[in-house]
């Protein structure tokens, strides 16, 4: 049984009156999901709002009912959009300017012989900032759930089988938007669900849920520093 706005979607896929009509109606929807990956109260003057908003479109463009409900379809496209446009962002922040024959040893000015270890060392400099960022954001988001980002070191798998396991629950919770609007709505892990849909045990979700909710959070956001600390989870987990 397909919704309203189910059917509204499909139409506006050929049909400009009713593509205008279906943005015009989920204008909030859409600030509220771009909202909710950037962390921060995004309005229609932020470059964000471009982003999601075009997002949208390509939402539009690409469903069909067999996706599931079209509104959940949008915000999976809309956060891959925003993270894709956030992670282009910081790798052109931490990219510096060096002029090319600081690298070849031609041009007119003499360059210091320290010239190549000075960039490394920016770099190195930049990548810790960016770091350090991420981690007060993701400890900022840690605490809505009831814990630190320091609890991570006694919560943290060690064997491979369980580590595994917990990847297996973030990939639902990622790949399943309703699910993951619960998890951040809610700050509780949807329990029935995941054991239902994954098998797991309901004790090894609670006895790492702190793990499991903060590889969520990392993979689910904006934070391509920390990201690459659970790579093992599968790049086609994150959105």
């Amino acid at each position: 049984m397909h919704s309203e706005i189910d059917r509204l979607a499909v139409r506006a896929a050929t049909d400009e009156r009713a593509r205008e009509q279906i943005v015009q109606s989920q204008e909030r929807v859409i600030l509220k999901i771009a909202s909710r990956v950037t962390h921060r109260f995004v309005t229609k003057s932020d470059d964000e709002w471009s982003v999601a908003l075009c997002a949208f479109s390509k939402a539009i463009d690409t469903y069909h009912t067999d996706k599931g409900p079209f509104l959940a379809y949008a915000e999976t496209v809309i956060r891959r959009s925003l993270i894709d446009e956030f992670r282009k962002q910081a790798r052109r922040s931490q990219e510096i300017s060096v002029p090319p024959h600081a690298f070849d040893g031609t041009g007119d000015e003499p360059e210091s012989p320290d010239v190549q270890y000075a960039v490394v060392r920016s770099s190195i400099r930049a990548a810790d900032a960016s770091l350090k960022d991420e981690i007060a954001a993701v400890a900022d988001a840690c605490r809505g759930f009831g814990f630190g980002f320091s609890d991570l070191v006694q919560s943290s798998p060690r064997q491979d089988k369980t580590r595994n396991a917990c990847a297996l629950a973030v990939r639902f919770l990622l790949r399943d938007p309703e699910r993951l609007d619960q998890l951040f709505r809610t700050h509780q892990l949807p329990m029935q669900a995941l054991v239902q849909q994954t098998g797991l045990s309901k004790k090894l979700l609670d006895r790492y849920r702190k793990y499991i909710i903060t590889a969520t959070v990392v993979l689910a956001g904006d934070y391509p520093v920390l990201t690459g600390y659970f790579t093992f989870i599968g790049k086609e987990a994150a959105l």
